[in-house]
């Protein structure tokens, strides 16, 4: 029997480059906290959300909002609570900061998944560019992952390397970029968004 999905939106924080909470940098209409949320929910039968005490309680997301059991290890930490909280279940893992990822591209994910495989994830422009916050993690992924964080591998990069993964190419390059610059970009990004969607002006707010 194939597992259940549920989605993991990696919120992060403050970042220091940025100097504001990714997570609540909104594109359009909604910030992206929320907005991946609402891209997962069509799949997947729960979305949780990877966040601090304080985004938690600003968010009103409540027991959906899994704080870090083993602090300190970045994106890692978050992975290992839910993959342990829930261990039967398929994680669709999806980091905040991907903006241009639209519903077809989690379909994609999905429609990867094959018995002999334990992960799907997009690959770069060159094999190794494995993406291990936009990929599908089915319990057997996620049970290699609590291991090798158990004897002190933190990255979850290489962690997904060792695992049985199968990569996917993107439909364009672009939906692999994640935004860590500051607030020119941001504001340009949201421009072509909304051009692309045939909307005028620019929405980007923090």
């Amino acid at each position: 029997m194939t597992p259940e999905l549920y989605g993991l939106i990696l919120t992060g924080g403050q970042s220091t480059r940025m100097g504001r909470d990714k997570a609540e940098i909104t594109y359009g209409d909604q910030p992206q906290w929320r907005a991946v949320a609402d891209l997962l929910a069509p799949f997947c039968k729960e979305v949780y959300w990877s966040c601090s005490e304080k985004q938690k309680n600003d968010w009103g997301v409540g027991s959906r909002g899994l704080t870090d059991k083993i602090p300190g290890h970045g994106p890692a930490s978050g992975l290992q609570t839910a993959f342990s909280k829930f261990p039967d279940v398929a994680w669709i893992v999806v980091a905040c900061d991907y903006p241009f990822l639209q519903t077809h591209d989690i379909e994609q994910l999905i429609n990867g998944r094959e018995p002999e495989f334990h992960a799907v994830t997009f690959v770069g422009d060159h094999r190794d560019d494995i993406q291990p916050m936009l990929t599908l993690w089915e319990p057997a992924a996620q049970s290699q992952f609590l291991d090798a964080f158990d004897r002190g591998e933190d990255s979850p990069r290489r962690i997904l390397r060792s695992t049985r993964w199968k990569g996917i190419c993107p439909r364009e390059n672009r939906i692999l970029t994640n935004i860590n610059s500051g607030p020119p970009s941001l504001r340009e990004l949201d421009a072509e968004m909304r051009s692309e969607r045939g909307e005028n002006g620019a929405a980007v707010r923090t």
